[in-house]
C-alpha cells in the first residue's frame, strides 16, 4: 500500500475559543489528509486543534496562510506560547505517531478500506466511537528492538485517557529514561530491561547532574540535582511503564523490571493555618481589591478543604441545598476513578458570607463560583502578599528536595495547598472521625497523605504537653 500523509488546520470552520488558557486567541482544529494509492483520499480529525500562530510559525504567515502545512505544530515558535509547551509537545509527537503507524501499515497491507483505516487510527488516536465493528490488531513487538520500545514509550505519555498532568509525569520520565540510554551508550530493549538495569538507573538519578553535562551526545541533561521525592516519582512511572506495556501490547517483562523496589518518598509535616492565623486573614482590612478577592478565595478554600484543581472548576451547579444547609458537592478529579463517590461539604457561615459577597446577579448553573480564569495563574503570588500584610510571619521548618531543613516564615510559604492541609487540621484536632472527614476532603482509605496529618497533630500535641513537666 502506498500513502502520502499531510496536516492541515482547518482556519475555515470549527473555530473555539480554547477552554485551556484564558487567552482568547480561537483554536482550530488540526485535520490528517491521506491519500492511499493514488487514488482515495481521507479526511480525519485527529482530535488536536492550535492556533494559528503556534501552527504557521508568525502572525503574518498565519494571516496569509490557507491552512496547509507540510507538517504539525511549528516547533520553534515555543517561546510565544510557554503556557502550552507541553500541550503542543504532545501535539506534534500524536501526529508523528500517526505517521509512524500509517508507514507500518503501508509494509504490512496492499490495501484497507476507508472504515478500518479510521478505525486503526481512532486507536491510535484514543478516540472512542459508539460502535466499533472491526477488530484492531496489536502490532508485533520485538523485545531486541530499542526503537519499539521508545515507541511504545510514546504512546506510554500520549495516552489521552489519563489527565494532562498526568501525560506530563509520564512524559517526564521517558524523558530522563532516554537520556539515560544516551549516557550508558548502549541501546535499551525489553529484552536487556532488568534489576541491574534499574538499579543502573536510579545511580544515574542521583548524581550531580551537572556532571553529566560532560556527555556531550545528550543536549537535553538538565543541571539542578533532583530530590528524593523526585526520584521515586520518575522510577516509579517507569515501573508502571514496563506494566502497561505488559497489559497493553503483551510485552514479557523476563527482568522483572515492575517489580524493583523504589526508594520511599519523604514528606515533612503538612503546614497548616492556626484558627487565630485564619482569624486576623479574614478580619484584615486589605485595600487592594485583588488582594482582598484573593483572601476571600483563600479562606473558602480553607472551610471546604479541596485541592486547587478542584477548587478551580466549581461552578454554581456544585452549589446544593441538603438536609437544611448549603454545601459543596463534587467529585473530586485525582481520585474518581478509584472511589467514583462525591465529596460533600457543609458550609460555614463565613463561607456563606463570602459566597454572597461575591454573588453574581442570574447566575448560570455552569458559570464558576469565583473569577477564577482571572486569578489562578497569580494566586500564590497573591497569597504571600496577603500573608504579609495580615502579619503571619511564624516561623516554620520545611524540608526541601535534598532533605535539608530550611526556616522561613510563613508568609514565603504561602500557597494555596496550605487551604487543604488546615481544613484537614482543624477537624483531625476536634476529633472528627476520619472515616467523616475522608467524605469531604476526598481522600481514599489507607492514604498515606491524610495519614501525615494525624502524625503533624501528635507532634502538636507533644509540644504542648512538654510545658506541663515544669
Amino acid at each position: 500500500m502506498k500513502y502520502a500523509i499531510k496536516f492541515r488546520l482547518d482556519i475555515k470552520k470549527n473555530v473555539y475559543v480554547s477552554k485551556r488558557t484564558v487567552n482568547t486567541e480561537p483554536y482550530y482544529q488540526i485535520s490528517a489528509i491521506i491519500t492511499i494509492n493514488k487514488n482515495q483520499t481521507i479526511h480525519y480529525y485527529t482530535g488536536y486543534s492550535a492556533q494559528k500562530t503556534a501552527w504557521f510559525g508568525s502572525t503574518t504567515e498565519a494571516s496569509n496562510g490557507d491552512g496547509n502545512r507540510t507538517y504539525g505544530i511549528h516547533k520553534n515558535n515555543y517561546a510565544k506560547h510557554k503556557s502550552s509547551l507541553v500541550l503542543y509537545s504532545v501535539v506534534n509527537k500524536k501526529l508523528d505517531l500517526l505517521a509512524s503507524r500509517l508507514a507500518i501499515l503501508s509494509n504490512e497491507r496492499e490495501a484497507i478500506t476507508r472504515d478500518e483505516l479510521i478505525e486503526i487510527l481512532d486507536k491510535e488516536i484514543g478516540k472512542k466511537r459508539k460502535v466499533v465493528e472491526t477488530e484492531i490488531s496489536q502490532p508485533t513487538i520485538n523485545s531486541d528492538d530499542a526503537n519499539q520500545l521508545w515507541a511504545l514509550g510514546e504512546l506510554f505519555y500520549m495516552d489521552k485517557s489519563v489527565s494532562l498532568g498526568r501525560q506530563k509525569t509520564r512524559m517526564n520520565a521517558i524523558h530522563h529514561f532516554k537520556n539515560f540510554e544516551i549516557y550508558r551508550k548502549r541501546g535499551i530493549t525489553f529484552a536487556q530491561s532488568n534489576m541491574r538495569l534499574m538499579t543502573e538507573f536510579q545511580i544515574y538519578l542521583v548524581q550531580d547532574e551537572g556532571q553529566l553535562n560532560d556527555n556531550k551526545k545528550s543536549k537535553s541533561h538538565h543541571t539542578r540535582k533532583k530530590g528524593r521525592n523526585t526520584i521515586a516519582k520518575i522510577l516509579t512511572t517507569i515501573k508502571y511503564f514496563y506494566k502497561w506495556c505488559r497489559v497493553q501490547y503483551g510485552v514479557d517483562d523476563m527482568g522483572n523490571v515492575a517489580d524493583y523496589k523504589v526508594p520511599s518518598e519523604r514528606y515533612g509535616d503538612p503546614v497548616t493555618l492556626t484558627l487565630e492565623e485564619k482569624r486576623r486573614l479574614i478580619e484584615i482590612d486589605l485595600d487592594d481589591e485583588c488582594l482582598e478577592y484573593t483572601r476571600d478565595m483563600f479562606y473558602f478554600q480553607c472551610s471546604i478543604g479541596c485541592r486547587v484543581s478542584d477548587f478551580f472548576k466549581l461552578k454554581y451547579e456544585n452549589l446544593i441545598y441538603d438536609n437544611g444547609h448549603w454545601c459543596i458537592r463534587y467529585r473530586p478529579n485525582k481520585t474518581k476513578e478509584s472511589s467514583g463517590l462525591d465529596c460533600r461539604i457543609p458550609l460555614s457561615p463565613k463561607a456563606l458570607a463570602i459566597l454572597e459577597k461575591h454573588h453574581k446577579v442570574d447566575v448560570h448553573p455552569k458559570m464558576p463560583l469565583f473569577d477564577f480564569p482571572k486569578y489562578s495563574q497569580t494566586y500564590n503570588d497573591n497569597l504571600k502578599r496577603v500573608f504579609e500584610k495580615a502579619g503571619i510571619d511564624r516561623v516554620v521548618v520545611t524540608y526541601n528536595a535534598y532533605d535539608e531543613a530550611e526556616y522561613k516564615p510563613l508568609y514565603e510559604l504561602a500557597k494555596s495547598k496550605f487551604a487543604r492541609s488546615s481544613f484537614i487540621d482543624t477537624l483531625v484536632g476536634q476529633g472528627v472521625g476520619d472515616n467523616i472527614i475522608a467524605t469531604m476532603s476526598g481522600h481514599t482509605a489507607g492514604s498515606r497523605a491524610f495519614h501525615r496529618y494525624h502524625n503533624s497533630l501528635k507532634n502538636k500535641q507533644q509540644n504542648e504537653a512538654v510545658t506541663l513537666l515544669d
